[in-house]
């Protein structure tokens, strides 16, 4: 604490708001952004839609076959939302400054590309690593040219339009919106949903998240009537796919919002202290999973495994046979699918996946990355101004959901939904605490002109 001693508006994270960076950022604060035009917002929707990612299998993949014969569309749409991004970074001086300053997204597109040095698969990694920014900068590009709340309702929209899109395409084409048994992989889902997505888990995350966020923030986002649509359209797709994943995400996208939404409600002195108290529910809960205390919940309400469809079992059997392949010092690199030789099975766990990637040199990087964004997150809502809660929630939640899903689904770092939020997250968090710092330094000078 400085001038404003104890004065909310002080708090500000160390990562998100060089002082340099701030004075820099002054001529063009966030409240005098406009929000971008509608041809912008229809292309950024058209392009979000895409990178979710959406009509992948049913553009690039031979059904009878089960190859990838590849997509001139698909191709042609990544080529232009890496120009469009480019583009937009060159033209707009408030989104070049802002994507600058988002370390924590920045720190993991670094090390993807230097892993390529040591990578099994150097042609994969670097590839990967190139689809991963490009996923990145649309986040930048979205919250640089609609900040705030606008982005939030932008993402949202375009997130229940996913959700109508995908029960149009269960309507129109069954064959490859529904899975078959004649499908050439994973006939175990025959009949279950998976929309525009390739996979029902995909669709199931995906819708599990828009519902919750639209129980959240209702008429916000929607009006009345359009909101009662969507909400059916959401969740008729997260009943089409019975996604454990996906209902978990319904679930908990509203309570880690509705959570830090009463944190911001409390006097400023007692925000820390109940976000403690939330930390310790929380490992509460995840050791009465660990000691099966909840597996009523899971095997009778949910009808799952508690060993979550087997992959609690095979993890260690894949780290195992990773500590003797001789790469776990480095990691097999980035995107390389080194996973593919510890196991006949999918690893479907984010942090598995990225300790394999990375190794023990280079994931303390990525981890360290992760918790930085959570931090910063949560000192946004302390730091919570009346008036802005909607907004300054919504990195802590969406980022807490994502560290929860990826224990279970593997979609850290990857071209979908959670990187372009990932983007948007924490590019909130430097608009929301540079806003905070304005206002911090305006009551100060109006508090030293009053005495």
């Amino acid at each position: 604490m400085s001038e404003l001693s104890g004065h909310p508006l002080d708090v500000a994270t160390e990562w998100a708001l060089p002082r340099a960076g701030v004075r820099r950022g002054l001529g063009s604060t966030v409240a005098a952004v406009q929000a971008a035009p509608l041809p912008i917002r229809l292309v950024l929707g058209v392009l979000l839609i895409f990178y979710f990612p959406a009509f992948t299998i049913q553009l690039a993949l031979d059904m009878t076959t089960g190859r990838w014969v590849g997509s001139t569309t698909l191709q042609v749409i990544t080529i232009s939302s890496e120009l469009f991004a480019f583009v937009t970074l060159i033209m707009s001086p408030s989104t070049r400054t802002l994507a600058f300053q988002c370390w924590p997204v920045w720190l993991p597109i670094l090390v993807a590309f230097a892993s390529a040095g040591w990578s099994y698969n150097r042609a994969a990694t670097i590839q990967s690593a190139n689809t991963y920014m490009t996923t990145a900068l649309l986040g930048f590009v979205i919250i640089g040219l609609m900040p705030g709340f606008r982005s939030i309702v932008f993402v949202v929209r375009t997130m229940a339009v996913g959700c109508l899109l995908s029960i149009i395409w269960v309507v129109l084409l069954p064959e490859t919106a529904i899975h078959q048994l004649t499908d050439p992989y994973q006939t175990v889902h025959a009949g279950l949903w998976r929309g525009i997505f390739s996979h029902k888990q995909g669709l199931g995350y995906f819708s599990g998240v828009t519902l919750g966020l639209l129980l959240f923030y209702r008429t916000s986002i929607f009006s009345a009537p359009v909101l009662a649509c969507f909400l059916a359209f959401s969740g008729a797709c997260l009943i089409g796919t019975q996604s454990a994943t996906g209902m978990i995400a319904a679930v908990i996208v509203p309570a880690f919002l509705s959570m830090a939404y009463l944190v911001t409600r409390l006097p400023y002195p007692l925000r820390q202290p109940m976000f403690v108290k939330f930390g310790i529910g929380i490992g509460i809960l995840g050791v009465a999973f660990k000691l099966g205390i909840l597996n009523y919940v899971i095997v009778g309400i949910l009808g799952k495994s508690t060993d979550l469809t087997g992959r609690a079992d095979f993890w260690p059997i894949i780290l195992k046979n990773f500590y003797s392949s001789g790469y776990s010092l480095l990691g097999g690199g980035f995107g390389a699918r080194i996973a593919d030789n510890m196991s006949e099975w999918s690893v479907d766990n984010g942090y598995v996946d990225k300790f394999l990637e990375f190794g023990y040199a280079f994931s303390p990087l990525i981890f360290g990355a992760f918790i930085a964004i959570l931090w910063g997150a949560i000192r946004l809502v302390i730091a919570n101004p009346a008036g802005q809660a909607n907004t300054n929630i919504f990195p802590f939640a969406i980022w807490s959901v994502t560290l929860v899903l990826n224990i279970s689904e593997s979609n850290f770092m990857t071209k979908c939904l959670s990187t372009v939020l990932t983007s948007i997250i924490v590019g909130m968090v430097v608009q929301q605490t540079r806003l905070l710092s304005s206002q911090a330094r305006k009551s100060t000078v109006e508090y030293r002109r009053v005495d």
